[in-house]
């Protein structure tokens, strides 16, 4: 399994802004890809991912969101993604900075 780009840098964002994040891949193998689970540290991160079998050569997308509603400041998260991959499990990032919300003070 070929991850694209597996760090994802979102900025500055306002707290409370759910960040959606996309990580691109493709089955770099020479047998069918099947991703089974992908390991969050919080419930502030939801993943979605293709429950499908992935061909060799053929690509894909994890879709990442990231509640920020009760996080603040520097933000430096990984989630293992769990396949049948040889480089099984597969490591992804997302980092940046959530601003406070002083509207809601």
């Amino acid at each position: 399994m070929k991850i694209e780009k597996p760090l994802y840098k979102f900025g500055f964002v306002k707290q409370g802004t759910i960040v959606q994040i996309r990580y691109a891949f493709q089955n770099s193998g020479s047998d069918t890809l099947q991703i089974s689970d992908i390991k969050v540290t919080c419930g502030c991160t939801v993943a979605d991912f293709p429950e499908y079998p992935i061909p060799p050569g053929e690509s894909g997308v994890l879709h990442l969101s990231f509640d920020t509603l009760e996080k603040y400041d520097r933000q430096d998260r990984t989630v293992e993604v769990m396949s049948n991959a040889v480089n099984s499990p597969t490591e992804l990032r997302f980092k940046g900075v959530i601003l406070p919300d002083k509207s809601q003070k």
